[in-house]
């Protein structure tokens, strides 16, 4: 549990994943538009069993679940929250997305876990065999084009998961048609 124990230091406390998650939101805010509020963020419990995911208790609220191990593994914390923080930016209420989203959640967890752990090999090493790579490479390609692709298309669709091909056309994106296409198909799981 030494992940969500905080320890006093001079000015304040020591990071927890607690904390990583309100310092993550705001730069996936920052980088990509504000958060919708449909939900409201209660915040990250730990699963006994199963992966990762956003949940939605009572169909108000919004709450991120990390493996029990994250309790004890820094570095697979930060991985799995910093994905999950990008769900947070446009919940859908739903257990599945588009390739646009998994894709920048997939993008954004590696460029968080890269910076905040000094390992550049454990994002690349664990997103690689997984069906998590595709979007990711779609995202990459997209933001390679035009790196305010997403804060665009969320003037016109604040809803991630809901964009469509011609909110692309909407929001004057450059970006050839099979990107597009293969953006705003659902994500395979």
């Amino acid at each position: 549990m030494v992940n969500f124990i905080a320890q006093r230091m001079s000015g304040g406390y020591t990071y927890t994943l607690t904390t990583y998650a309100t310092k993550y939101l705001a730069e996936a805010e920052s980088l990509y538009g504000p958060r919708m509020t449909n939900y409201i963020y209660a915040g990250i419990e730990l699963v006994a069993e199963g992966g990762p995911r956003t949940w939605y208790p009572q169909n108000k609220y919004v709450v991120i679940q990390l493996t029990h191990s994250t309790a004890s593994n820094l570095r697979q914390g930060i991985f799995q929250l910093s994905h999950e923080v990008i769900h947070l930016l446009s919940p859908n209420g739903m257990s599945t997305t588009n390739n646009l989203e998994e894709g920048l959640a997939t993008l954004f967890s590696k460029k968080v876990t890269d910076r905040d752990t000094g390992d550049e090999d454990y994002a690349e090493i664990s997103i690689a065999p997984t069906k998590y790579y595709y979007p990711y490479t779609l995202v990459s390609q997209l933001l390679d084009i035009n790196p305010d692709a997403v804060i665009e298309l969320r003037k016109v669709q604040p809803m991630i998961s809901s964009i469509t091909k011609g909110d692309f056309l909407k929001a004057n994106l450059e970006i050839p048609e099979e990107l597009i296409e293969e953006l705003v198909k659902p994500m395979e799981y």
